[in-house]
């Protein structure tokens, strides 16, 4: 009887080694990350063991390809740069302008006020602008003109200053002549519409 109880905490000892080594074992072999629903092509690398194959996922992978997007933008490659490189012809805020429109210029103006208005225009790049008289019913103002182009169209404002008259044009530019038509605002809150014809004068 007292060999039996000397022999069972040796048996229960023993036991308990064999169930720490067992669990030592298991705990070795596994691994969190392991798996393969982690894993992807050329993300992964592997470490041989006695008896198994420990698969660890690469911390520096990018699964979703998304580091071009997380990098910071190079100031270097600005619009100019990247066109210049790609061979497209660089687009200038400026258009190709297509007209000199540099000269005197008489506009007949047609509508509910009736008018001729003689100008004298200047151009720099898209920019035109300049100065002149309107003659209509007999009376004479003074104008100013200010505008742009774009490829064939004038865009052109004419200021009765004496009045206080807007006439917001829109003309298409063919050699030595203009058409189209405008848009008057007065002071007062009126408005009417034209059209309008001109040419260049000598």
């Amino acid at each position: 009887m007292i060999k039996m109880k000397a022999k069972y905490p040796l048996a229960r000892g023993a036991l308990m080694i064999c169930l720490m080594a067992s669990l030592f074992m298991v705990a070795q072999a596994y691994d969190p990350l392991g798996s393969d629903i982690f894993l992807m092509p050329g993300e992964s690398r592997a470490i041989s063991g006695q008896d198994n194959v420990k698969t660890y996922i690469d911390p520096n992978a990018d699964p979703l390809s998304i580091d071009p997007l997380m990098r910071p933008i190079d100031p270097q490659h600005s619009a100019e740069y990247l066109d210049k490189i790609s061979g497209r012809e660089y687009l200038s805020p400026f258009v190709q302008i297509t007209q000199d429109l540099r000269g005197n210029w008489r506009l007949n103006l047609y509508g509910s006020l009736p008018g001729t208005a003689d100008l004298t225009l200047v151009q720099n790049k898209d920019a035109v602008f300049g100065r002149g008289m309107l003659t209509s019913f007999g009376t004479t103002k003074d104008l100013s003109a200010s505008g742009w182009t774009a490829k064939d169209v004038l865009y052109l404002d004419i200021v009765d200053m004496q009045n206080m008259m807007l006439y917001r044009c829109t003309l298409t530019m063919s050699e030595d002549n203009l058409s189209g038509s405008f848009n008057a605002y007065d002071a007062q809150g009126g408005a009417w519409a034209g059209t309008m014809q001109g040419s260049r004068q000598a």
